[in-house]
């Protein structure tokens, strides 16, 4: 357990990392007509972190989440 919660700490660490120096024509770039650009997906990521942090809450603190 202890070392999923230090991946997970990691997380925002390794996304800035990657993005360091792409331009916003990167970002926007989608190779095929339904792909999701980089900046699709950092919102999406950053959307889907409250759920996240309340799931990760219930595994820390519930017996059987």
């Amino acid at each position: 357990m202890e070392q999923l919660i230090e991946q997970y700490k990691q997380g925002y660490s390794k996304i800035r990392k990657e993005l360091e120096g792409l331009t916003e024509e990167q970002l926007l770039f989608k190779p095929p007509e339904k792909s999701w650009s980089i900046r699709e997906i950092i919102i999406h990521v950053s959307d889907a972190e409250p759920v996240h942090i309340h799931r990760l809450k219930a595994v820390l603190s519930e017996d059987n989440p």
